[in-house]
């Protein structure tokens, strides 16, 4: 295929990437990733005037009962047998769903209790942990509610991610360099080494990926072959991690088959290759932090992806198998020399859905400097920037009228380096548990009710509770005869509470002042829909009562005092995303009018040298 089409080619995947992004950064709203808390029951940081028959954890999404563990200690550190952890979601719930962990307790007496908690969402098998304390009877100290965990990641899932990172970049890159061989070039032996190393990387890739489960299923109760099998066949786990296993086998197959068969058709070799390198994109970004988000996102994320692996995986591929061959760097220098429109696309790609991914995974400035996944992400941008620099200098060095062969090598192994870096902090990246959480953003208002009202008879009710939080509430009752002069005094007013689960109890609110009565109480144990019936009491007369439909929210989180900001990223990644995209299709279009500019015949070379010196 003529270098004309295949550059023309090119610049139209880019173009239709770098649009789809555009849209995606244009559209994308941000989105939970992790199985978040968003308040429990008791309430973290309450005291109670009864023990709690259960113990109750509000999450964002579903998660895997299997890796879901929930431990009970005293004030003195004594450990406190449970029941058994349940797992309350919807018969048909998504991944995205909500989910409540349950623990059945015993009585307990008064004290303060630490709760310790640990689970496993259903889209991408990561953990989440936490803390949070009540008091039965006894004062706690808010300040001492935990705060979910920020872990770092474990070793083993970060190699596994690595090679996976590592492997597919490596036959992608490959496959970029086989596309920008010149036609009738003499490179037969240099195929033959990138068709060899490119199967090698994807079976490394394919390694990778079977190590990566094998280390997630550790994770929960039972054997990890067994743990996984049960994770493939029975959640969203499964069909994401065979689609990219099976792409990694076929890229194998096919760089083997390529081998064999060096008459193979240039357009069905890549027609091929980019088949399979979007399916392994694609099944990667559905393990990784956006499975549940919406098309958008996960569009942006597979982008992402790609873009790191071709331009990180080119330029491994190339200082790897072909600058460290002497009689292939002579051919090395004059792919590198056109590799710059793919780079110069793939850095844009990679930097605009990056800024994108990063305001919906980090949640404001604190989560960013603050945080593990925020100080991983910005080593990630350290050295992205240090290797387009590296890049720019190869790019001016290999395209200078004076040859600089020695120059040019160093520094493309520098930069092969710096993006062999990048890959292994990307592979950190999605192992690291995202700083999107409550305690990262803004503390919400507190949850005050509407003032409600029923008739009851010849009365008129209202009914208010603050804060309306699970744990210690304040009912305030107002009671208001229609009639005048009123038959008769309200000489008590009953309120009885009906929960979530059936449970009732019924308490006398005590007169504040005319006509209105107050009630103090514990009993709002939960969140959930709520049945309060206030009954009002009179000499002669039947009593009067009105029951209110009563929803309590979830219980806040504990957050953590702002040390730079707890503004969010998104009005300023949004508007950088969009300005990265403009100049990376401005620099495109220059290079593009560059190659298709004659070059004068003096600047040719009548013979190119014997290698890279």
């Amino acid at each position: 295929m003529p270098e004309e089409r295949i550059l023309v080619r090119l610049a139209v995947v880019a173009g239709a990437l770098a649009a789809a992004a555009g849209l995606a950064v244009l559209s994308a709203a941000p989105a939970s990733a992790h199985a978040e808390p968003t308040g429990s029951s008791p309430a973290d940081g309450s005291t109670v005037d009864s023990a709690p028959a259960g113990l109750e954890i509000d999450l964002t999404e579903s998660v895997e009962l299997a890796g879901s563990k929930v431990s009970l200690v005293d004030g003195s550190g004594h450990a406190i047998a449970t029941g058994k952890t349940e797992l309350i979601r919807a018969a048909a719930a998504r991944p995205k769903d909500p989910s409540k962990l349950r623990v059945p307790l015993p009585p307990l007496p008064p004290d303060t209790y630490r709760v310790s908690w640990t689970t496993v969402s259903s889209d991408d098998l990561h953990t989440t942990s936490g803390t949070l304390v009540f008091g039965v009877q006894r004062a706690v100290v808010p300040a001492a509610a935990g705060i979910p965990a920020d872990p770092l990641p474990a070793v083993g899932e970060v190699a596994a991610q690595g090679a996976i990172y590592l492997g597919l970049g490596g036959w992608m890159g490959a496959m970029v360099l086989l596309a920008l061989f010149r036609t009738g070039a003499p490179a037969g032996a240099a195929r033959s080494r990138l068709l060899r190393a490119a199967a090698a990387a994807a079976g490394v890739g394919a390694a990778g990926g079977i190590a990566l489960l094998l280390v997630r299923a550790t994770g929960f109760d039972g054997g990890p072959i067994r743990t996984a099998w049960l994770l493939l066949t029975g959640s969203s786990v499964g069909p994401p991690w065979l689609a990219r296993e099976a792409a990694a086998v076929a890229m194998v197959a096919l760089a083997l088959y390529a081998l064999r068969k060096p008459a193979m058709p240039k357009q069905a070799l890549f027609g091929c290759a980019a088949a399979l390198a979007l399916t392994a994109g694609m099944s990667t970004a559905l393990q990784g932090h956006l499975s549940v988000s919406g098309p958008l996102l996960l569009m942006t994320d597979t982008l992402h992806v790609l873009a790191t692996m071709v331009w990180a995986g080119t330029v491994i591929a190339a200082g790897a198998v072909l600058l460290h061959t002497r009689g292939d760097r002579e051919l090395a220098r004059d792919v590198l020399r056109r590799f710059g429109f793919v780079a110069t696309s793939a850095l844009t790609i990679l930097v605009a859905t990056g800024l994108l991914l990063a305001a919906d995974r980090v949640a404001s400035f604190d989560a960013l400097l603050l945080s593990t996944y925020g100080r991983t992400l910005l080593i990630k941008v350290a050295l992205v920037a240090l290797a387009a620099l590296a890049g720019l200098v190869a790019t001016l060095t290999l395209h200078r009228r004076r040859r600089a062969d020695g120059r040019a090598r160093r520094t493309v192994l520098v930069e092969m380096w710096l993006l062999t870096g990048v890959l292994l902090i990307t592979a950190g990246l999605v192992s690291t548990h995202q700083a999107s959480g409550p305690q990262w953003r803004p503390p919400g208002k507190t949850s005050t009710s509407d003032l409600t009202s029923a008739n009851a008879d010849d009365l008129v009710q209202t009914l208010s509770v603050r804060p309306n939080l699970p744990g210690r509430n304040f009912i305030t009752v107002n009671v208001f005869d229609t009639r005048r002069p009123s038959p008769a005094p309200v000489q008590t007013v009953l309120v009885t509470l009906r929960g979530p689960g059936g449970t009732t109890v019924t308490r006398t609110a005590s007169p504040a002042a005319p006509g209105s009565y107050l009630l103090a109480t514990d009993d709002l144990v939960s969140s959930g829909p709520w049945a309060i019936t206030v009954t009002a009491l009179r000499p002669q007369f039947t009593p009067a009562s009105g029951t209110f439909a009563w929803a309590v929210p979830p219980g806040t989180v504990v957050v953590r005092q702002p040390v730079v900001s707890l503004n969010p990223l998104t009005p300023y990644t949004g508007w950088l995303a969009a300005a990265v995209l403009l100049l990376g299709v401005a620099a495109m279009t220059l290079l593009l009018r560059r190659r298709r500019t004659p070059q004068p015949a003096a600047l040719e070379s009548p013979k190119l040298p014997a290698g890279i010196r």
